[in-house]
């Protein structure tokens, strides 16, 4: 009977232990922000891409890490972020590198073109060439903040207005009025021969409605989101900008207070949701495409020399994204990153 009762015990603190090492790990609520709204197809709540990375980490972690969520650019306005995250005032944040190019440009390379042939391309040299460690050391010196990972989202193709007449040639787009982001995207379409229109992502519709632009950089997914097949009727690829990414960042101060434990859970979280990622965006791509198709959009794609003149024309927005870097300081690593890309991106 004794050694009855004995075993029980026993059973019990072999149980209840666990239970109490668990409920006696530290947990963390980090501050999330996002610059783009929690209903953006894309980046936001509907897709698998950045919210199911903050889900996998809550899950992963055991509860251990949660996120107190915000999306469109709150609590602080998304220009202004980076150096809230800087500060401690957010914890992680979402947004486009291109923000923060004046002060730091070495992560551009995310909109540009000739940067990765594909979106495996981006994860590859990510994780497996010195590309991660030297665009993370830049920010985590100039910003006290750690580059978690690139977020991919599209590529992104040349759009043409109802109102243009239909790309052939490289040579048919030069002259036009094409809309960009700014920063190397305006570079890029100056380096097409067209003039640069900066326009934001909400203004993109009315702006080919009315005749502003001619034509556009843009994604595919906006095809829909923004209903640009009402307007536009021709996509012209292959994409000046092949395939795009933004940025994940974190508090550097909030990155060492978590431990190596959780940090390896916050990486392998990522890691592990590559493959689903990916597939999510060709899949997406692929039916708005066919919708355009029967909505009468023609996807063309420039005869291979067109090709070449396009690429050749875009050469130099590399050495000003170099000469860029350089004048912030980081010539070095700005050469370091343009040869990594252009061997991998030139290998295939």
């Amino acid at each position: 009977m004794r050694k009855s009762i004995g075993f029980i015990l026993l059973a019990l603190v072999l149980v209840i232990l666990p239970l109490s090492v668990d409920c006696g790990a530290k947990q963390f609520t980090l501050v999330f922000e996002s610059m783009h709204p929690a209903t953006h197809s894309r980046v936001g709540t509907p897709a698998p891409v950045v919210a199911g990375w903050l889900d996998a980490v809550e899950r992963e972690s055991g509860g251990r890490i949660k996120f107190e969520r915000h999306w469109g650019g709150e609590p602080v306005p998304a220009r202004e972020a980076l150096d809230a995250l800087r500060l401690g005032t957010i914890d992680v944040l979402a947004a486009s590198q291109l923000l923060y190019s004046g002060k730091i440009a070495i992560a551009d390379i995310g909109i540009m073109p000739r940067n990765y042939k594909t979106f495996t391309d981006i994860f590859d040299l990510w994780w497996n060439s010195p590309l991660g460690k030297i665009i993370d050391g830049v920010y985590q010196k100039r910003s006290n903040v750690k580059f978690m990972y690139p977020q991919v989202f599209a590529p992104e193709n040349i759009q043409v207005s109802k109102r243009t007449k239909k790309i052939r040639t490289f040579e048919d787009l030069k002259g036009l009025k094409i809309r960009a982001a700014g920063g190397m995207a305006n570079l890029s379409a100056k380096a097409l021969g067209a003039s640069p229109v900066t326009t934001a992502s909400s203004e993109y519709y009315t702006a080919m409605q009315r005749g502003t632009i001619d034509a556009g950089i843009m994604t595919t997914y906006s095809l829909e989101s923004y209903k640009m097949w009402e307007v536009c009727d021709q996509v012209v690829n292959p994409p000046i900008f092949n395939s795009c990414h933004i940025a994940v960042f974190m508090n550097l101060d909030t990155w060492k207070k978590v431990g190596p434990e959780l940090q390896k859970v916050m990486i392998d979280a990522i890691r592990k949701m590559e493959t689903k990622i990916i597939s999510f965006i060709h899949v997406d791509d692929a039916r708005i495409e066919k919708i355009a198709k029967e909505k009468g959009v023609e996807f063309y794609t420039l005869p291979r020399e067109e090709q070449d003149k396009m690429w050749k024309a875009l050469e130099p927005v590399w050495d000003m994204y170099v000469d860029k870097c350089t004048k912030q300081g980081l010539g070095k690593e700005a050469e370091q990153v343009r040869e990594i890309i252009s061997e991998r991106f030139n290998a295939q």
